[in-house]
């Protein structure tokens, strides 16, 4: 099993930390993903997001992590996703794989994304430049 990273945190994400993180000596490739809150969501204005999580999110992002981890070649696992206000251009999520090689890395990294997804248990509400907002899952 490969060495896994994961949390869910209110606490500001460093992708450069997680890539070190995950870095193994056996890898000849780290692939990562940098997820951040952007001005818009299906051409409507978002000014920020508030994400929320259920209490298991972080034991099912480990175990969506070790899923990812246990893949042929793939040396070490690491996905932080933030919680709490985010303004645009903030980091939201990080995720990053060390592996065998490159293909082995690039498909680990968008697939640990997807399953980010689509199964954890997280909401974000869209604050609108009204001052109105809209909810959306992420996940389960």
């Amino acid at each position: 099993m490969s060495p896994v990273s994961s949390a869910v945190t209110a606490e500001a994400l460093d992708p450069g930390a997680l890539c070190a993180r995950v870095g193994d000596d056996r890898a000849g490739a780290v692939a990562g993903f940098v997820g951040v809150v952007r001005d818009h969501d299906a051409g409507v204005p978002v000014t920020a997001i508030d994400y929320s999580a259920h209490p298991a999110a972080a034991s099912i992002l480990d175990g969506i992590c070790r899923r990812i981890g246990a893949r042929e070649g793939v040396h070490a696992v690491g996905a932080w996703h933030r919680t709490g206000r985010l303004a645009v251009g903030d980091v939201a999520m990080v995720v990053a794989v060390a592996a065998e090689h490159r293909g082995q890395a690039f498909g680990a990294a968008a697939d640990l994304v997807d399953l980010v997804k689509t199964e954890l248990p997280a909401w974000k509400r869209q604050w609108l430049p009204d001052g109105s907002h809209v909810w959306s899952g992420i996940g389960a």
